[in-house]
């Protein structure tokens, strides 16, 4: 490539588009689509396996059996080192890929040779050039000159080719701190050709600190013995000691461009990580500045967020003159220079909360009730996000079969009952259809007989009850009447009012993906299963319970959004405001009772003290 993609670009064609001397062949009965397969017009068999045997030649890359081919005043005129540099010339500039030459027609001592060539930045071109054949003695032979590989390469002429490509953005957290950056990595790898103790090589190798299974993974690969194999990263603080074990014939050293995500495990479900693309995304993307081993965001933020991180790859092709002067843009697509992601998070709150789930399998999702942003999303079992950066194969086994699907992000894939949280929907429920007052109590005791069977309370009788009480001491036997009122005399009240909090439907969230959970009622069951809603779904929905599905995601944003007054969508970039969907069906009144009875639930009689004992609240 000659030189950077740097200041305005002139505007060419549309990436792929055919321009100039590259020209998309109409097809013909008499012409090969490729070489030798199909009847070539030819008034000459000897020239016409001249050119056959140059476009297999140029095809399959034998730039010595081209030469062969090239009459001697022609060889005369280019040495070999000058013939191969123009192919190479051409191919770097052009960016080649793959390369298909057929024999379209041989007369009058001509070749018209078709070619198709796939390009790493421009996409797949197809052109005509000329080949001039001589009768020299008896055998044909090509007067070549440049021409030959373009018919634009005539008189001296040029193709050159820019390419500028984006470094992938770095995502932060709302004080600076990177989760995901891409850097340079010492990197410890294998030329197994040169190893002269493969068991002194491998004993070096597991005391540096890798796993056997890494190591054994390294020395077994199934690359070519001359091929670099990757080992591992070398940590900071190891890096004198990398030195010294690079004295160990078929060790090396060497630096690779990675993702790196600082957190580790405790940013890997909301982050995310790269991967590479698929051959068929490449296949999808051509000419857009894509190759073999490019990535892109797999999951998370690196995913939701690519086309920011990622941005877009300059590239333009020109055709210059002997002189150097531009006579033509071939092609031109502007660089995008990639952006970074700066989100709410909270690196200290994300590591708080994974240390805080340890080894239970669970989530935590931390939201500021005042702005509505994330501060933290986490789910556990969690997993190494740069184990699928390094591509360790190793690592990547033990995460697949681990239990409890690791990958799974709980915190906003995960389908749960509500349980007990639901108890403030319930409550709030009650008091905006207006069957319930603020004062009114009701009884909580051991057994609720309002539906048969008669239904137990978890704790025993508690005696009467407010609502804001019932929510102190999450009696189900509270719920269940303000649930049964509802059902005979304000149907679909407690479904919607399940709605206006949040539950049913997506968060709206920008910057990584949510499930919707599921809210059940009346006609959801009639369509689901051909059945009738009865009083049990209601008191079950009163508590939590039956078809409900939540995800911890949508739980805390319902009840920052029950402080706030109104619905509103989570928050996880920075710059973005919380849109509110609607507001809560509650009167200042009702809402103060309702957080009365929230601050009662961490009091020293609440079912959530040992919870808040030591939070200072």
């Amino acid at each position: 490539m000659r030189g950077l993609f740097l200041g305005a670009i002139v505007f060419g064609v549309l990436a792929g588009a055919a321009v100039a001397g590259f020209r998309i062949i109409s097809g013909g009965s008499n012409e090969a689509t490729v070489a030798g397969t199909a009847t070539v017009r030819s008034d000459s068999a000897g020239a016409l396996e001249t050119a056959r045997a140059y476009a297999k030649a140029w095809t399959n890359e034998q730039h010595e059996a081209l030469y062969a081919l090239l009459a001697p005043s022609a060889q005369q005129v280019y040495t070999f080192a000058a013939f191969e540099g123009e192919f190479g010339s051409f191919s770097d500039e052009m960016t080649l890929r793959d390369l298909t030459a057929t024999v379209e027609e041989v007369r009058d001592g001509q070749a018209r040779i078709g070619v198709h060539l796939k390009t790493a930045y421009f996409g797949d071109f197809e052109y005509t050039t000329t080949l001039n054949l001589k009768l020299i003695g008896s055998r044909w032979l090509i007067e070549w000159g440049p021409a030959a590989i373009h018919p634009d390469l005539a008189g001296g002429s040029e193709f050159q080719s820019t390419i500028e490509r984006p470094k992938r953005g770095t995502v932060f957290d709302r004080n600076g701190v990177a989760l995901a950056i891409t850097k340079d990595i010492r990197m410890v790898g294998l030329n197994r050709s040169v190893i002269t103790d493969v068991a002194a090589v491998r004993a070096a190798l597991i005391a540096f600190g890798f796993g056997e299974g890494q190591v054994d993974a390294a020395l077994k690969s199934a690359a070519g013995q001359n091929q670099r194999v990757a080992v591992g990263r070398v940590p900071d603080e190891k890096a004198d000691a990398a030195a010294a074990l690079a004295r160990i014939a078929g060790i090396i050293l060497y630096f690779e461009t990675q993702r790196v995500h600082p957190l580790g495990a405790a940013a890997a479900h909301v982050v995310g990580y790269t991967r590479e693309l698929t051959a068929e995304e490449l296949g999808a993307r051509k000419g857009e500045g894509f190759r073999a081993g490019d990535r892109t965001g797999a999951i998370g933020i690196e995913a939701a967020m690519e086309s920011v991180l990622a941005g877009r790859t300059g590239v333009e092709l020109v055709l210059v003159d002997a002189t150097g002067a531009r006579v033509r843009v071939i092609q031109s697509r502007p660089f995008v220079a990639a952006a970074d992601v700066m989100t709410t998070l909270d690196a200290a709150v994300l590591r708080a909360a994974h240390e805080r789930l340890g080894e239970r399998t669970g989530a935590a999702t931390v939201i500021d009730p005042v702005s509505n942003a994330i501060l933290a999303i986490n789910s556990s079992p969690s997993f190494d996000p740069d184990a699928f950066e390094r591509g360790d194969r190793v690592a990547l086994q033990a995460i697949a079969s681990a239990p409890n699907s690791p990958q799974t992000n709980r915190a906003t894939a995960g389908l749960y009952s509500a349980g007990s949280t639901f108890k403030l929907v319930t409550g709030a429920a009650g008091l905006s259809s207006g069957q319930f007052k603020t004062t009114d109590v009701l009884f909580c005791g051991a057994t609720w007989d309002g539906i048969d069977p008669p239904r137990k309370n978890w704790e025993g009788t508690q005696g009467p009850l407010t609502i804001a009480q019932g929510l102190m001491r999450s009696c189900n036997s509270v719920f269940y009447e303000i649930a049964l009122r509802l059902y005979n005399k304000a149907d679909g009240v407690l479904s919607a009012t399940a709605r206006a909090f949040g539950f049913g439907a997506p968060t709206g969230v920008v910057g990584i993906g949510d499930e919707a959970g599921l809210v059940p009622d009346a006609a959801w069951k009639k369509a689901k299963r051909g059945e009738s809603w009865f009083p049990g779904d209601e008191v079950n929905l009163g508590i939590g319970q039956g078809d409900l599905l939540v995800t911890p995601l949508q739980l805390a944003n319902a009840y920052a959004s029950f402080l706030a007054g109104a619905l509103r969508t989570p928050v996880l970039l920075a710059g973005q405001e919380a849109t509110v969907r609607n507001e809560i069906p509650l009167t200042a009144e009702q809402s103060a009772h309702l957080r009365l009875g929230l601050r009662l639930v961490t009091s020293a009689a609440g079912t959530a003290n040992a919870a808040f004992a030591n939070a200072g609240y």
